[in-house]
């Protein structure tokens, strides 16, 4: 089974309740900031949603870049080890969806599937962000 989203970029209302969720699920708090998705505000063109592409993302060149072997990937899940990570930045410079910054520690984040049951995807009223079909 891959792992992946589906995104509905017309039925998302860029409400950003998911940055919200994954924020409070990531961190015990709310925090826009510490968010792995960034909704990034459009109207009344349709939003940018960065995000991990998991199984979207050709090559994951984030892996290739990574000088400390802090990128891996496990059951299709790109995942950072920020015990290894050491805010080279060089992950954030290749990946092709924008989806990797750095946080307030100055270690790169991005989603990680919640894994497996992403938090952002249950609280989507619109269903705007979806779980991907099996790959």
């Amino acid at each position: 089974m891959g792992v992946s989203f589906d995104f509905d970029f017309e039925t998302c209302t860029e409400c950003q309740r998911c940055m919200i969720e994954c924020s409070r699920v990531k961190t015990g708090t709310v925090g826009m900031q510490d968010a792995r998705i960034l909704i990034i505000r459009e109207w009344p063109n349709l939003p940018e949603i960065r995000m991990c592409r998991f199984d979207d993302c050709p090559g994951k060149p984030c892996i290739e870049s990574c000088p400390v072997e802090a990128i891996t990937i496990t059951e299709g899940i790109v995942r950072i080890d920020r015990n290894v990570c050491t805010g080279c930045r060089a992950c954030t410079e290749v990946c092709p969806w924008g989806a990797i910054w750095m946080d307030r520690d100055d270690l790169a984040v991005k989603c990680d599937f919640c894994d497996g049951d992403p938090a952002c995807v249950k609280e989507c009223a619109t269903k705007a962000i979806s779980r991907g079909g099996n790959r």
